[in-house]
């Protein structure tokens, strides 16, 4: 065991001294038994106590857990001992993990300064899971609390996870990571959510949903629990638009109380930060084909009467907004430009089809608007293809628009059609520079500016384009 330990301790760090005092003392007690862990920069020697210098220089080691006593190997008696030992991860200390399937069921509960109201939200969890004979556990995800809430949490049976980083989406992933059961069910540990709806979210799941959804507006809001402007504008008008933009099936795009399958949840990559990783899981899930169903749920007033909620209804609300538009691109870009080149097409084509009958209405002027409409539309049209490819690269979308952009020739076809524009354009600016001398009149002359204009930019935007079109539907490494 000496050459190659088949275990050790899991470890993430910055630096020795940034570990809490209490995990110092149990490395120094591992180091002075002569703990080994298979790791090359342990190989190395260092002057003065070489157990804590090397610790400090841990990337990752495996562990083996037996309940919550890690089996290290010692290299000094040659045998393996137990030591209770914590699970640092970089930024605080943790209980070991059970393994990823172990259970059915994980309760997640995001927690963030509510030593008042966890201790009540984790009864209740446990309550449900001993109503339910369900294998299970309850998981806080402590995001920086500054009170007890961690402490108290722990001491009321659930194991605690620790997410350093602030952020409702960063809690939301650490809660999805350090989940163990088949199926998560996802709430806030300030008590509004009523744990008699989690019933039907493990029914649900069971029977094969892969997401759940809660609905706040079906199932009834006691008084004083949101704010006027949010229930009544806010959030509906929040998720019409995000009903309208994704397709989801969903009434309340913001409800906290949702359950899913973990490794369907996995799968979606997570990695939006704040209050938008609530939509952005809905869209996503969508877009990856999953299952999804709704169920009413009550959202009660927060058990603490002195907590103040940190949404900022503005801010949250453009957050959520704008991720909504950026992960639909038709509705961005594709649909004003198509309304944008529609609009225009009357204002541009009338006075050069039919310019004496129509001289009246649609004159130089007119056509200069509706030139600029169509060089807009244009330009977002194309801002569509770059965004589609751009999504589908980075697995927001699926689709076969890149794969058809490499192998279509779509770049020197779009090359060619620029030029020809471009060209036309070139072509018609410098006949309306001799014109004058031919005695053409000024609104004739204006008129084939326009146009000239208008089709030599439309050109070159989409000869430029075309080139960013290609590099962006490149593969990973491509040269």
């Amino acid at each position: 065991m000496r050459g190659k330990p088949e275990t050790g301790v899991l470890m993430r760090h910055r630096g020795f001294d940034a570990i809490e005092s209490a995990v110092g003392r149990t490395l120094e007690t591992l180091v002075e038994n002569g703990a080994v862990f298979p790791v090359p920069a342990l190989r190395r020697k260092a002057p003065g106590r070489p157990g804590l210098r090397m610790l400090a220089a841990v990337a990752r080691c495996p562990v083996a857990w037996r309940g919550t006593t890690a089996i290290v190997a010692l290299h000094r008696e040659h045998e393996t001992r137990p030591f209770r030992v914590p699970y640092f991860n970089g930024f605080a200390m943790t209980e070991p993990t059970p393994r990823a399937g172990e259970l059915e069921l994980s309760v997640l509960i995001l927690c963030r300064d509510e030593e008042k109201a966890i201790a009540h939200c984790v009864s209740e969890a446990l309550g449900f899971l001993k109503r339910r004979d369900a294998a299970g556990e309850v998981v806080v995800v402590d995001n920086g609390s500054r009170d007890r809430s961690a402490a108290v949490a722990r001491a009321a049976g659930a194991r605690v996870v620790h997410e350093a980083r602030a952020g409702y989406g960063n809690a939301i992933v650490a809660g999805v990571e350090a989940a163990a059961g088949r199926y998560a069910i996802l709430g806030d540990g300030d008590g509004e959510h009523d744990p008699g709806a989690l019933d039907v979210f493990l029914d649900k799941l069971r029977e094969g949903h892969d997401f759940v959804f809660g609905n706040r507006f079906s199932g009834g809001i006691d008084p004083g629990a949101m704010p006027f402007l949010r229930r009544r504008i806010g959030n509906p008008l929040l998720s019409g638009v995000g009903k309208l933009l994704s397709g989801a099936p969903l009434g309340d795009f913001h409800c906290g109380l949702r359950g899913f399958r973990v490794e369907a949840a996995r799968a979606l990559g997570l990695r939006c930060p704040g209050m938008e990783c609530a939509t952005g899981m809905i869209v996503k899930a969508v877009r990856a084909g999953m299952r999804i169903a709704e169920t009413p749920v009550v959202q009660r007033r927060a058990l603490d009467p002195e907590r103040v909620s940190r949404l900022r209804a503005f801010r949250d609300g453009w957050r959520h907004l704008r991720l909504l538009l950026l992960l639909s691109p038709r509705w961005l870009f594709l649909i004003p430009g198509c309304a944008l080149l529609a609009a225009s097409a009357p204002a541009v084509l009338a006075p050069v089809l039919h310019p004496v009958e129509s001289g009246g209405r649609f004159g130089a002027y007119t056509m200069l608007a509706g030139a600029a409409f169509a060089i807009c539309g244009a330009q977002a049209v194309g801002f569509h293809l770059l965004a589609r490819v751009r999504c589908e690269s980075v697995g927001l979308i699926e689709g076969r628009l890149a794969a058809f952009v490499r192998e279509r020739r779509v770049l020197e076809w779009a090359l060619a059609a620029g030029f020809a524009l471009a060209l036309s354009g070139a072509a018609g600016s410098v006949w309306s520079l001799f014109a004058w001398a031919g005695g053409i009149d000024v609104e004739a002359r204006l008129r084939l500016s326009i146009a000239a204009v208008m089709l030599l930019v439309i050109g070159a935007q989409a000869m430029f384009g075309a080139f960013l079109l290609s590099l962006l539907s490149m593969r990973t490494g491509c040269r």
